[in-house]
């Protein structure tokens, strides 16, 4: 049995390119092109890649009163049939009232909406599509259907609307998943026994790692009673010749473990300060996709020594922080001071541990993604290279753990690496994905309408 395909309409006022953006999306010359406004008196409708079946909405009578007729029975019968609306305005007109009018019509459909600003061919129309924001829908793009400018994007953004294809919430695994890693001597192994409470149970060897990684099931009862299931994924028996102990540690003994669970727990020692090895691991961690929480462990010690000495503890932690801060700035891990020894602060990690999965899976609409980077980059653009500036048309969020966007954007070359690092301290900020890496697909839109994913520009 065939499901039908969802509709997506292309609507506009006469004479703004909509038929040649249908035969564009479809490749086909179906549509009549014609500069004679209303000339297309037939609904045209394509399935294109097997994905949608694209309405052409030139047929409705009267195609003048069209949008001053928006809440007519049989044009809000039309519009209710469809899954998504492309709405083509005229980039060269800009903004009028009558914009502003469909806009609040069309608002009241509740359709996902996405604005195609046509005739967008120069860079001096490229300058004035973003003032389309302001009618406050979040998917905004800058087309020129004529030349085939950005329409192969506008077919992506599309496919990604459309009902079937946003990120399912699958079901997650409830009991969060994590290993501990961490230099020599570090406290590792005590803190494996203060959250095992030493009745370590072998659950089972994960397959494909023989005795290199060992899963550990246990319960945790929380000072508030809630009970909660944990795994952790353990390496303490692994016994292999010694390299070059940074090597050793940082790859070997932590790749195995870290390719299985949601985060990770990096323990530091709180006398030594976060070092360059601690920073490899998390970018290790971090590179692999998963989530981290620093650990601080041997905090009895530490406090007993502040005591002694008449010293603020509050004030050593924020100095400890700034240390992490300034040696790995780009992440906003969280932080946990707990004592492996007394159980001091391990409650509290473990909520952390809770709270850190529950982030890793956020899923954050196009749109709101879309207006997000929008912002940002109107707020504080990126530096010109030689006169060229870095544009970004359209983002979507393809997967979650980790947080991966797909965004297509003019040249990638004119992107200063710091921009980047910028945009994802704002999605950390926005989306409170501390502590969560954040991947990014670049896209470059290219002369034709064929597109060309780049590698991973992955800042660390």
């Amino acid at each position: 049995m065939h499901h039908a395909l969802p509709k997506v309409l292309l609507f506009g006022y006469t004479n703004v390119g909509k038929s040649t953006l249908f035969n564009r999306l479809s490749q086909s010359r179906r549509a009549i092109v014609h500069d004679q406004p209303g000339v297309t008196r037939d609904f045209l409708s394509v399935t294109v890649d097997e994905k949608f079946q694209l309405v052409d909405s030139g047929g409705i009578r009267s195609p003048n009163d069209l949008f001053a007729n928006l809440v007519e029975e049989r044009v809000r019968g039309i519009l209710g049939k469809m899954d998504v609306i492309v709405w083509v305005l005229d980039g060269k007109c800009g903004l009028t009232a009558r914009d502003y009018q469909t806009s609040h019509e069309l608002r009241r459909l509740n359709k996902p909406t996405i604005l195609a600003i046509n005739k967008i061919d120069n860079e001096r129309d490229e300058s004035s599509w973003a003032e389309f924001y302001q009618l406050g829908w979040e998917v905004v793009i800058p087309i020129a259907a004529e030349h085939a400018i950005n329409v192969a994007i506008l077919k992506e953004a599309i496919t990604h609307t459309l009902p079937s294809t946003k990120i399912s919430e699958s079901a997650v695994d409830l009991s969060a998943r994590f290993t501990i890693i961490g230099r020599p001597n570090v406290g590792k192994s005590s803190l494996v026994n203060a959250l095992l409470k030493e009745d370590r149970m072998l659950v089972s060897n994960i397959a494909g790692t023989t005795r290199d990684a060992v899963e550990c099931s246990f319960s945790w009862q929380f000072k508030t009673g809630q009970k909660e299931n944990f795994v952790l994924v353990d390496t303490a028996g692994v016994r292999k010749k010694r390299v070059d102990p940074v090597e050793y540690y940082a790859y070997v003994r932590t790749e195995k473990a870290l390719q299985t669970v949601d985060l990770s727990l990096v323990v530091l020692d709180l006398l030594e300060g976060p070092t360059v090895i601690d920073k490899n691991l998390v970018r290790y961690a971090y590179t692999l996709g998963k989530a981290c929480i620093w650990v601080v462990n041997k905090w009895d010690i530490a406090r007993q020594q502040l005591d002694a000495n008449g010293e603020n503890a509050e004030k050593f932690q924020n100095k400890f922080l700034r240390q992490i801060n300034s040696l790995y700035p780009f992440f906003n891990a969280p932080v946990a001071f707990v004592s492996a020894k007394s159980g001091e602060g391990i409650d509290a990690l473990l909520r952390q541990v809770t709270a850190l999965k529950k982030r890793l899976h956020t899923t954050v609409s196009t749109g709101l993604l879309n207006r997000h980077l929008h912002t940002m980059t109107a707020k504080t653009p990126p530096p010109s290279r030689n006169g060229k500036h870095f544009k970004i048309y359209y983002a979507v969020q393809i997967k979650s753990a980790p947080f991966t966007l797909q965004v297509f954007c003019n040249k990638l070359r004119w992107m200063p690496n710091h921009y980047q690092r910028f945009l994802e301290n704002s999605l950390r900020q926005q989306y409170a994905l501390e502590g969560c890496p954040i991947a990014w697909q670049w896209v470059e839109k290219s002369p034709n309408t064929a597109l060309n994913a780049l590698p991973l520009k992955q800042v660390v």
